[in-house]
């Protein structure tokens, strides 16, 4: 224990003469490497979070969102819905559209947070347009059921269309079912085929459901 309280004050100290930025990249750096572990030592939580919240606490987003996920989940410190809001809010404001995507779902979860669709909505949309695609299935259900706003299928359908991109096989099939129900032409009935196809290729249970039904 005491050489672990030395090894962490030294390495900590030679972060602190790296300057700022780039003390926090590496402490953040260092923080995933202990969490993964190597071929020579184990992985060990407990220092990984050392360098997580001293990178953190310098203002590092992506280490905020670390640390609020093991407060979320209680991995390698007591599990705590509060700080774990606080850590994912600081990165979220950082920047961090991974943080912003989880403060949308607990948002609009209700899990960690009050309930909130129009505070979801916020926070999906800045980490939608940031690239992240669950974010951008997220506001397509958000725009296709009128959860937060009015129903906008026009909107449901722009995000779905960035979401579906990256392949992932739900965004596909909502999707595919929104542009057959708004199909005005075999070409576009086609498109949506095609999308609820490659859903239903890939497992999803409605998908298979609708294309059959579409066939038929």
């Amino acid at each position: 224990m005491i050489k672990k309280s030395i090894f962490i004050l030294f390495t900590l100290l030679l972060l602190v003469a790296c300057g700022n930025n780039s003390a926090a990249d590496n402490a953040l750096e260092q923080a995933k490497l202990l969490m993964q572990g190597d071929s020579l030592t184990a992985a060990d939580t407990v220092l990984a979070i050392e360098h997580f919240l001293f990178a953190a606490e310098k203002g590092n987003a992506e280490a905020q969102y670390h640390l609020g996920t093991y407060y979320q989940y209680g991995i390698g410190v007591e599990r705590d819905a509060d700080r774990a809001l606080d850590w994912y809010e600081r990165a979220a404001k950082g920047g961090d559209p991974k943080a912003q995507n989880k403060m949308g779902m607990i948002f609009y979860s209700g899990s960690g947070a009050e309930r909130d669709y129009a505070r979801a909505r916020s926070w999906f949309t800045r980490s939608a347009k940031r690239g992240d695609e669950q974010s951008q299935y997220m506001l397509g259900i958000m725009y296709s059921r009128g959860r937060g706003t009015e129903p906008d299928t026009a909107k449901a359908i722009h995000w779905l269309e960035k979401s579906a991109a990256g392949g992932h096989p739900y965004p596909e099939y909502l999707l595919g079912k929104l542009l057959y129900e708004t199909a005005e032409t075999p070409e576009e009935t086609e498109t949506a085929r095609q999308w609820v196809k490659s859903a239903a290729d890939k497992g999803v249970g409605h998908a298979k459901e609708l294309l059959q039904a579409m066939d038929n």
